[in-house]
């Protein structure tokens, strides 16, 4: 028992003791706070003064306030600043940021050089002391009230908002990537930092044309998550969605993530087939490619522009893509099908009039390698009619893609020759052979 009341005498004695010294910290923090603002208020009042009578230069004003700055910026961290003393000191701290503000962007005005860095740190005191100053001011109403006073705050901080992405463009034009990103990314999320001016902040600009610069900054600062972040609203800037589009599938590459670049075509195609015919084609390439490397158990090319195909059954390429690879697969009845279908889509599309015929004629060789095989001779004689009759099939075909070019027999006059000779039209074989 006399262990538990010696073990409680102590405990209470350390939390006097304790009490003691929070009590001897807390008055040493706020004569320290004291000192400081007085310090700060007296550099202040004599730089308004100046400012007023228009007698401060520039460099007065920005070296005046810097020291302001630190002196409040030394008392807010010593936390010896009474509350009800916050509101004032953070009007004071504000005034140390507005005038160098005011100050460069004359000096901007001009066309003079000023110190960017300086102009951003600058800027973040300001919108701080700006949010503290309102947050820390109780509203008073009536003539003597000070209401009006912190709508003009209010307005001051909203305005801040456009300062940021002027910061933006100063860094941009030095090719300060992390800074100019920083700075679009505090415009962006502006309203909710300071949501006690959500309703009042207006940007020069469109918010998705912020996000549009915003995005090409991470792209060239090489910030990939940011940029894929940004993307959906970016996107949304519509006089330059498809250079947005271009630079997001293409950063995938300069990742050497090709997975993902397939992926992300893959998305944009099917979303808008008609807007993309060149990254379907090339999609089209990179799953022709995947399948000869993984062999007969690879299925990525059919059901990519099926997916296409149903969603718009006019994409020509898409079409040509299936119909190359049933031919490709020596499936040349689907390929036929497949082929047919791009000439109308676009009738004067000379490669698949010419596809349409190579299936016919393809199909007459397969066909006639088989001929000298069969023992029956009734079954080789119809075996060999249906060769001739394919090839008699294919002539139409070529003939079309004839038509479409007619000043290029090399593509077109061998093959109609063949057909031509099979089934014993020698005149019309001999003038494909004087074109050839």
């Amino acid at each position: 028992m006399k262990k538990i009341m010696l073990s409680m005498a102590l405990l209470f004695c350390v939390g006097t003791i304790m009490g003691q010294v929070d009590k001897a910290a807390l008055k040493a923090a706020q004569k320290e706070a004291k000192a400081l603002m007085a310090e700060a208020l007296k550099i202040d009042q004599a730089i308004t003064t100046k400012i007023n009578e228009k007698t401060a230069t520039d460099d007065e004003i920005l070296s005046e306030c810097k020291k302001g700055q630190a002196l409040v910026r030394k008392a807010l961290k010593s936390g010896g600043i009474a509350d009800n003393k916050l509101g004032e000191a953070y009007k004071t701290y504000a005034d140390f940021a507005q005038f160098p503000n005011n100050v460069m962007l004359n000096v901007s005005q001009k066309k003079e050089p000023f110190d960017t860095a300086f102009y951003y740190s600058n800027l973040k005191t300001l919108t701080s002391a700006l949010q503290g100053e309102l947050k820390n001011t109780k509203v008073t109403k009536g003539e003597a009230g000070n209401e009006n006073y912190l709508k003009g705050k209010k307005m001051a901080l909203a305005q801040c908002a456009n300062f940021y992405l002027y910061a933006a463009q100063l860094f941009s034009e030095v090719d300060k990537h992390n800074e100019t990103f920083a700075a679009f990314e505090t415009a962006m999320n502006y309203k909710n930092l300071y949501p006690e001016v959500a309703d009042l902040v207006k940007f020069q600009i469109p918010e998705e044309q912020i996000a549009f610069f915003a995005f090409h900054t991470a792209h060239e600062g090489k910030m990939y998550d940011k940029m894929e972040a940004l993307y959906d609203k970016a996107i949304q800037f519509a006089e330059n969605a498809e250079a947005t589009k271009n630079v997001m599938i293409e950063s995938y590459r300069e990742r050497g993530d090709t997975l993902a670049w397939a992926n992300k075509v893959r998305e944009v195609t099917i979303a808008d087939p008609q807007a993309n015919d060149t990254y379907i084609q090339m999609l089209i390439a990179y799953y022709l490619k995947k399948e000869k490397e993984e062999g007969s158990e690879s299925n990525l090319l059919l059901p990519y522009v099926d997916e296409i195909l149903a969603k718009d059954p006019n994409v020509l390429i898409a079409q040509y893509g299936k119909a190359y690879k049933y031919f490709d697969s020596e499936k040349y009845d689907e390929a036929f099908e497949a082929y047919k279908k791009c000439t109308e889509i676009k009738d004067d599309y000379y490669d698949a009039w010419y596809q349409c015929g190579l299936c016919k004629y393809r199909k007459a060789l397969a066909l006639n390698a088989t001929v000298s095989s069969i023992k029956n001779q009734v079954e080789a004689k119809k075996t060999l009619e249906k060769t001739k009759s394919l090839f008699g099939e294919a002539i139409p075909f070529f003939e079309k893609a004839r038509e479409c070019a007619p000043d290029e027999p090399m593509k077109w006059a061998f093959e109609l020759r063949q057909c031509y000779s099979v089934t014993g039209q020698a005149a019309k074989a001999a003038e494909m052979d004087k074109l050839l």
